[in-house]
């Protein structure tokens, strides 16, 4: 057996945690135990047998297995035909995502991959991380159009609030119909655009008022050109002026009764 030493980076969305290979003897096993990470065994040749979830699964090569975060599992090598396999723990934010794959599946040889990336010259962590969002990208592309699109439109306004922000541009640069796409957007979080698009700009106001920012500056760094259209949306939406809204929140924060 042939284990690498990481070092835990910590990142947020897929850190990987322990990387290794192992050509099994007949009948080697290993279990039952319990991860508190993702773990997936990418099987290069051979054959084994994987006990999870009281189901019993043979594996062979070409095809991989997975073991969730606190999930006890057993698995050993075929007597005849004992499996070579590499294999890749992690964790992370979209590392719960990898919960949704069957417990064992047909895949290409990620672990060829990984292993490759382990070299010692203190990046190899950020190579293998790459090979996760490979991964990532791969298992989980099919994810459906139509979320695929509001993500899109939610990050779009997240990053672009501060300017003018039309539907239709956001269609065209989508190569969408802006009737479908505000529909689509509709149907998938209960708002319109410009509603999401008013909800992100007065957050950005508040945060701003919050910092000291006179109306005007909060207004103009929340994507607002004209001060009393703001102050109007503001009131309209919150009920209280933003000048006020401000009072309020600053003399809370400093404890003022």
């Amino acid at each position: 057996m042939l284990e690498h030493v990481l070092m835990n980076r910590n990142f947020f969305d897929l850190n990987p945690l322990n990387v290794g290979e192992e050509d099994c003897a007949p009948g080697h096993r290993y279990g039952p135990a319990v991860r508190s990470y993702t773990l997936i065994h990418f099987v290069r040749s051979g054959e084994g047998t994987f006990l999870s979830g009281g189901e019993i699964y043979t594996v062979h090569a070409g095809e991989a297995f997975l073991i969730r975060p606190d999930e006890v599992t057993l698995y050993y090598a075929s007597e005849e035909n004992p499996w070579s396999y590499s294999w890749i723990g992690f964790d992370g934010a979209l590392s719960a995502r990898f919960a949704e794959l069957p417990p064992v599946f047909p895949c290409r040889n990620f672990g060829k991959e990984i292993l490759a990336a382990c070299e010692n010259d203190g990046m190899s962590e950020y190579r293998i991380a790459s090979v996760l969002f490979s991964m990532y990208a791969e298992f989980f592309a099919m994810e459906k159009p139509h979320n695929h699109y509001v993500r899109k439109v939610k990050n779009y306004i997240n990053t672009q609030y501060m300017q003018p922000v039309y539907v239709e541009e956001i269609a065209d640069r989508m190569n969408l119909d802006r009737r479908y796409l505000s529909r689509l957007f509709k149907e998938k979080t209960g708002q319109t655009v410009q509603e999401y698009l008013i909800l992100v700009r007065l957050e950005a106001a508040k945060k701003q008022l919050l910092r000291g920012a006179t109306v005007a500056e909060a207004a103009q760094l929340s994507g607002y050109d004209d001060v009393c259209n703001f102050s109007k949306m503001f009131k309209k939406e919150l009920g209280i002026s933003p000048g006020r809204w401000r009072r309020e929140h600053l003399d809370e924060e400093r404890g003022v009764i």
